[in-house]
């Protein structure tokens, strides 16, 4: 055999046995259509999906699980194995105990979901400082998720307090339909999903658009540090190769 071609097929059974040898990487993915959910017992949704190309195209051994967003929080943050999962923002403090890849989506604006019961009051609103500092209007908001550093910061100092709930965002939106709540935020990718699938009733909840909501956020994958940095560089080394072009 050729020397060289013999040390090319011996680099390339290690680099194989290095990858076999490596431990499965849990992918977390929450219940939240259209970015990730469950169909037919299999992960599907734009954003696992590409998550999963990422995977693949890095060659990290991965399985995934649609896990309640909370338990996402707690695993990664115990760091008892490695686990990742996409969908999340970069903020201060999940940098602390986690690993973030390079974004792969960024968000359109939010824009608020308000029940008819209330919409004239929000269509007479100017801004969300003044809709925030309403105490007559109560604010819903999907339990254990962040709006981004702006809009959290926001609805810490709203004048009345948050209805926090363990619900999806159709969740949420029925609630504010049945009156426990005024309004939500939501993203348009959500917003959008829910009217294609007839899941939200114009006549209930209706969209309101504020000039100063903020800029839509940048997604990425956040790993447990039991994650490697050499793992996470081959993440990041595809997500390019799968990010959607300008549109």
């Amino acid at each position: 055999m050729n020397p060289f071609f013999a040390r090319f097929i011996g680099a390339l059974l290690l680099l194989n046995t290095c990858w076999a040898d490596e431990p499965v990487v849990t992918v977390q993915y929450r219940d939240k259509p259209p970015y990730s959910y469950t169909k037919d017992g299999k992960p599907v949704g734009f954003l696992i999906e590409r998550t999963m190309e990422i995977f693949r195209r890095a060659k990290v051994n991965a399985h995934y699980q649609e896990i309640p967003v909370k338990r996402i929080m707690r695993d990664i943050q115990e760091d008892h194995s490695p686990i990742c999962s996409p969908s999340w923002y970069k903020l201060p403090e999940r940098e602390l105990y986690a690993r973030f890849s390079l974004p792969i989506h960024q968000d359109r604006p939010h824009l608020v979901l308000a029940g008819s019961h209330v919409e004239a009051k929000l269509r007479s609103t100017r801004t969300l400082k003044e809709l925030f500092a309403n105490p007559d209007l109560k604010l819903g908001k999907v339990s254990g998720t962040s709006y981004g550093a702006e809009l959290d910061a926001m609805i810490s100092t709203a004048a009345q307090s948050a209805m926090d709930s363990t619900v999806t965002p159709l969740g949420l939106a029925n609630m504010i339909k049945r009156k426990r709540a005024d309004y939500m935020l939501i993203d348009e990718e959500d917003y959008k999903f829910l009217n294609q699938q007839n899941e939200v009733d114009a006549q209930d909840v209706k969209p309101v658009r504020f000039a100063d909501m903020p800029a839509g956020l940048l997604r990425y994958i956040m790993c447990s540090k039991s994650v490697g940095p050499a793992i996470m560089a081959r993440l990041d080394k595809v997500i390019p190769q799968v990010m959607p072009g300008p549109k």
